[in-house]
């Protein structure tokens, strides 16, 4: 029997082709929370800033993991929330670049990093911010030294749990008069939600779809 796909090597080269390919848009609204529409969903506003984060898969021991941050509650936007590393684009930065720097700047490493494309753009309200989410690999899951302003913990998302969780009660979310369900995500006890939860929801829709082809034979 072949190796699960958070156990193979050849995961990048998989991934980055199957990254090329439309995404279905039901993957991400599948973890989307309600009142989705000109929150992620939505048109951005027009002056909305560009933004990346870096979706990294670290290989360590005999499999993948993804690196996310709980980030530091005193943090005026997103505060104590779960995200992927990453931050405004700066000039003329392309999104790799911003994934990159911002990977430097909030967990004091800056990893040889394979970057394998992007998943579909999300515009995150609370933040007016356009993030291209950008995907990576790395050889070894480096170590941390996460930046305290920004940056409470670092916390790892094994791939196989990506793929396995199963379905979760969502979490009711208050914002001022609002009250709306958002669904989640369980990674080391911390719930991903969001626009963290509709890019793991993509992603997890492309892992599955590889996946899938790999057990029919359409995949090498």
């Amino acid at each position: 029997m072949s190796a699960r796909l958070w156990q193979r090597t050849d995961l990048p080269s998989l991934l980055s082709a199957e990254l090329a390919r439309p995404a279905q848009a039901a993957w991400g609204r599948s973890l989307a929370p309600e009142l989705v529409y000109g929150r992620h969903s939505g048109p951005a506003r027009g002056d909305a800033r560009p933004a990346a984060v870096a979706i990294l898969f670290c290989w360590s021991d005999g499999a993948w993991q993804l690196p996310l941050t709980v980030r530091a509650a005193g943090l005026s936007r997103h505060g104590g929330q779960i995200s992927f590393p990453g931050g405004l684009i700066d000039g003329n930065e392309t999104p790799p670049a911003a994934a990159t720097r911002e990977l430097a700047e909030e967990l004091g490493v800056r990893p040889p990093v394979q970057w394998l494309g992007n998943l579909e753009p999300q515009f995150v309200f609370a933040s007016n911010a356009w993030v291209v989410p950008c995907v990576g690999a790395t050889a070894s899951l480096p170590p941390w030294h996460p930046s305290p302003s920004e940056v409470a913990r670092v916390v790892t998302l094994p791939l196989r749990e990506l793929l396995d969780q199963p379905p979760l009660p969502p979490l009711e979310i208050v914002r001022g008069p609002l009250r709306f369900a958002a669904p989640q995500l369980h990674v080391e006890g911390h719930s991903a939600w969001g626009a963290t939860a509709v890019m793991l929801g993509e992603l997890r829709g492309r892992l599955r779809r590889v996946e899938c082809e790999l057990a029919s034979g359409q995949q090498p």
